[in-house]
This record gives structure tokens, C-alpha cells and sequence, in this order.
């Protein structure tokens, strides 16, 4: 019985021994599709899941700095001799929160949805009160002259004659206005009067958007965890845009939230419907956020004019500016708005040599985007972006008929945001699972390997023992006289 059941214990031991040896070889050559099956898991896209939850809505809001810029010599606007000065005023704190609205599940697995924007001011935070009062660009009347800068002679004598009377080339308004409460204009109050089109009773640079929905468009994005994962598949319902010429006009990359994992060091895409096109970041390097690995993206030749960059020549559409400025007035209803980095950072130098007081920096203007390696989470961004408006002689234009040619930096918001603390810990268990998991597997192999080393040496003393007891046995073993031979002894004769 003690035979039995010590054998028994053996089997076991030797199964054990053979399993874990067997689960850690496996753990080693499953390493990656296990990895990627786990992140595949976690970021499972359906309501309810802790990415739709937090795709759904940013809680808590995400911090946003606006700066104006005063433009202190505006009388001089005439003066060849002398350059538009400006100061960075801010920053001006803001609250901003988005939430996806007018959801729609599509059986291509893909989800339609619509943006809600809230705006609050954070006085208690801000550096600035919104009722710092600011002189900037007349963007009204601007807009006017640029539109009609192709007009008849005739045309343009006429609104020459409006815009004397009732504009100037620059307004002075609280900052508040200036953002988002917006202020009273003679030409719009006319234009209102006289039911032409769409037309604000304010102006504003965001006077118009706390609380809109859908402004930004209609968007159509893949939720499947694949490599479309987080691709946008449509906007405004279609797959290309008509702002620019050839590819450049393409709809694609992420739809700014999700990435697809395992992100190479090559480039990221997204789309953006401020630019009214798509982005492409570059990798530069690794870098470490809060003790998690990351790859860094910047947006460094995103407005690139073709020179360093050929296939964004196509976004110039036949007038390509010095680089380092986009031209978006196709997609901002005609008026002369060109977006750059803040304070003209990345830029051709012909946009600061042309004006006083803006200076740029790397550390406080950079555009980038840091990803996790493997899931492609995003674990810290910073989204900076200036609007500047084209000031330029309009012949037959009274009042910017002599004004010399500036690009006017009119405001730039920074959005900087690092993975919560509360994630830091998951993210760096995901991150470090190979190592973990590697770890684990050598430690099931060493083990295994002690066991089934140790039932050998047991199994190979227990022999010995055997053996020897036998031999033992053997000597000890009394001489039986049937043990011992006949010997036939011949009789003497």
C-alpha cells in the first residue's frame, strides 16, 4: 500500500514538474500574441468599456491657455519704416469639455457621432481678466477686403466707400469679447438689417461655438480593434474634401482620440477639422512621461510648403507662402486666416523679421503627441496652434489700399495633457508585461526543471539503495548446505 500510494505521489510530481516547465516554454514563444491579445482586450470599443467611457466624454475637462496678442502701434500700419508691434497677453484659462452626441452604430463596424463643446472661464486660475482690453485686427472689414481683393473696380470702390465710413483697420474690445462673447459691428449690424445670408450680429473668435453641436462636422470613425482602430472612415459623410487639390484632399489617420497598437517609429495621422485636413506627425524620439516609455511625434513640418516636405505642396493650391503658415481661408468662408504655430514657431523667418515682440520657443510652442509603444494609448499631448489674419494692400480699397503686407498673430491657444495618475500603474504593469511575463515563464521552467532534476535524483538514489540493500542482502544471506556443491571424492582401490 505504502508502495502504491508513494508511487502515485511520484506521477504527480512528475506531471507537475512537466507542466510547469511546459507553461513557461509556452509563455516565452506566446509572448507577443498573448501581449497583444491582452491590450486587445483592454481596449475593447463598446458601451460600457472603460475606452468607450472615456471616448464618450473628457471628465474632467481639459485645461486650455488662450493668449491675445495687443497690437500696440497700430497708427504706424502705414509707415514703411516702422514694424506692427504686439505683446503676448495671458494666459487666459479656460475649461473646455467635449461630448459625443447623435451616436450611431453602423454594421461596418464603425460609429457616427457629433461633437457638444462647453467652454468655461477659470477666473480663479487665470493669469488674466477678460476685461484686459486688447487691440487687434478688424477681421470684419478685413474679411470684406479680402473677398472683394478680385472684385470690378466698380464693386470695390463701393465697399471702399463702406468701409471707410463705417470700419477702421483695427478694433479695441475687452478680451472677453474678442473670445467669446463678441462685440457690436457697424457693417454686421447693416448686413443683419438687410437679411444678407447667414451673418452673426457679433463678432467673436469663438462667438458662436459654447455650446454648439456638431460644429466641427459629422464624423465616422473605426471601432474595431484592428489596425483601422480609431481611423476616421468619413467626414461630413464623405472621404475627401474640396479645399485643396490631389491627395491632399484625402480624409484620413485617427479621428483624434484612438491609435492603432504597435504605432511604428516612422509616423502618426490624424484629422483635423480646424486645418480641414489631415496631419502628419513625425517620429523623433523616446521619451519617458511619468515613468512610462513613450514615442514622441511632432508636428514640425506639418506646415512644410513643399520644400522639405513634396507631398504637402499640394496643400499651397498653386500660391505656396514661405513655410511654417497654412492658408485656410477655403475652409473659413473666404477670410484671410492662416494658422501657424504659436509665436511663429517652426517658421520661415520672414514672419518675425516682419513685426516686433513674438519670439518663439521650442519647450513652450512645440506640437506633439507622445504614444505607449505597444496599445498606442496616448500618454501625453500637447496641441498648440496660432491664428494669424493676412493684412495687404487692396488696391482701390481706401482702407487698406497703402497698409503694409503682415501676417497679424491674432491669438494661440495650448492644450497640454499628461495620462491621469490614476492610470499610471495600469499602463506600466501593460507595458512591463513582457518583462513580468518573461520573468514568470523562467521561473516556471527553473522550477519545473528543479522538480523533475530532484524526482531523477530521487528516482536514481532510490536505485542505488535498492542496489545495495540488495548486495547487502546478499552477504548477509545464510549458506544453505543445498548451496553448496557435490564433490565426488574417488575411493582408493
Amino acid at each position: 500500500m505504502k508502495k502504491r500510494r508513494r508511487l502515485y505521489v511520484q506521477i504527480i510530481v512528475l506531471v507537475l514538474g512537466l507542466s510547469l516547465s511546459l507553461l513557461g516554454i509556452l509563455l516565452l514563444v506566446f509572448l507577443d500574441p498573448i501581449h497583444d491579445g491582452i491590450i486587445k482586450t483592454a481596449m475593447t470599443f463598446k458601451e460600457g468599456s472603460a475606452s468607450y467611457s472615456a471616448w464618450l466624454i473628457n471628465n474632467p475637462p481639459l485645461d486650455m491657455d488662450v493668449y491675445l496678442f495687443n497690437w500696440t502701434n497700430p497708427e504706424d500700419i502705414r509707415n514703411r519704416g516702422i514694424k506692427p508691434k504686439f505683446e503676448r497677453i495671458g494666459p487666459y484659462k479656460f475649461k473646455e469639455c467635449r461630448e459625443k452626441i447623435n451616436i450611431t452604430w453602423n454594421s461596418n463596424k464603425t460609429v457616427s457621432f457629433k461633437h457638444r463643446k462647453l467652454y468655461h472661464f477659470d477666473a480663479k486660475e487665470s493669469v488674466r481678466p477678460l476685461e484686459d482690453m486688447i487691440t487687434t485686427v478688424n477681421a470684419v472689414s478685413l474679411t470684406i477686403g479680402y473677398k472683394v481683393r478680385h472684385s470690378g473696380y466698380f464693386s470695390r470702390k463701393a465697399i471702399s466707400y463702406s468701409l471707410s465710413s463705417l470700419s477702421s483697420v483695427q478694433v479695441t474690445e475687452p478680451a472677453g469679447k474678442i473670445l467669446f462673447d463678441g462685440f457690436d459691428d457697424s457693417i454686421l449690424s447693416i448686413l443683419n438689417l438687410a437679411s444678407f445670408g447667414e451673418i452673426k450680429d457679433k463678432f467673436g473668435l469663438f462667438y458662436g461655438t459654447n455650446g454648439s453641436e456638431g460644429k466641427d462636422g459629422y464624423y465616422n470613425m473605426y471601432y474595431d480593434t484592428d489596425e483601422n482602430f480609431g481611423k476616421i472612415a468619413t467626414w461630413n459623410f464623405r472621404t475627401t474634401t474640396d479645399f485643396y487639390t490631389g491627395h491632399c484632399n484625402d480624409i484620413k489617420g485617427s479621428a483624434g482620440e484612438f491609435y492603432p497598437i504597435n504605432p511604428t517609429k516612422d509616423r502618426i495621422v490624424f484629422f483635423s477639422p480646424e486645418l480641414c485636413r489631415y496631419a502628419v506627425l513625425e517620429y523623433v524620439e523616446e521619451v519617458t512621461v511619468k515613468g512610462i516609455k513613450g514615442y514622441k511625434y511632432t508636428a514640425d513640418h506639418l506646415f512644410d510648403n513643399g520644400t522639405l516636405r513634396p507631398e504637402n505642396k499640394c496643400f499651397c493650391n498653386g500660391e505656396c507662402n514661405p513655410s511654417g503658415v497654412f492658408n485656410v481661408s477655403l475652409c473659413r468662408q473666404g477670410s484671410p486666416t492662416f494658422l501657424s504655430f504659436p509665436n511663429f514657431y517652426h517658421a520661415d523667418p520672414y514672419y518675425i523679421n516682419s513685426i516686433e515682440g513674438v519670439v518663439p520657443d521650442k519647450e513652450r510652442d512645440e506640437f506633439y503627441i507622445v504614444l505607449e509603444p505597444k496599445s498606442g494609448i496616448v500618454i501625453e499631448f500637447a496641441a498648440r496652434m496660432q491664428l494669424n489674419m493676412l493684412l495687404q494692400p487692396i488696391q482701390n480699397i481706401l482702407l487698406f489700399e497703402t497698409v503694409n503686407k503682415v501676417y497679424v498673430p491674432i491669438f494661440y491657444f495650448d492644450q497640454k495633457i499628461s495620462i491621469k495618475d490614476h492610470l499610471v500603474t495600469s499602463i506600466k504593469l501593460l507595458q512591463h508585461f513582457p518583462e513580468i511575463c518573461t520573468g514568470v515563464s523562467i521561473t516556471f521552467m527553473t522550477i519545473g526543471l528543479l522538480i523533475l532534476v530532484g524526482l531523477f535524483v530521487h528516482f536514481y538514489y532510490d536505485c542505488a539503495c535498492a542496489k545495495k540493500k540488495y548486495q547487502i542482502e546478499q552477504v548477509k544471506r545464510p549458506v544453505s548446505t543445498q548451496d553448496i556443491p557435490t564433490v565426488n571424492v574417488p575411493s582408493g582401490k
